[in-house]
């Protein structure tokens, strides 16, 4: 017998999360993978960016 509870409808909002969060405000280049920006625009460019390896 399948367990109900994890047959709930999903949201976009509850996807997107899933999917790999929200991507945000400046990052121009997302890695949904490591869930980190690989680039920023030019307000935004101190911020942290992925690591390298």
């Amino acid at each position: 017998m399948k367990n109900l509870t994890n047959m709930k409808k999903l949201k976009k909002a509850e996807l997107k999360t899933i999917k790999g969060g929200l991507i945000p405000i400046g990052c121009t280049s997302w890695d949904p993978r490591k869930r980190c920006c690989r680039s920023w625009d030019d307000d935004h460019m101190n911020n942290p960016v992925c690591p390298e390896i």
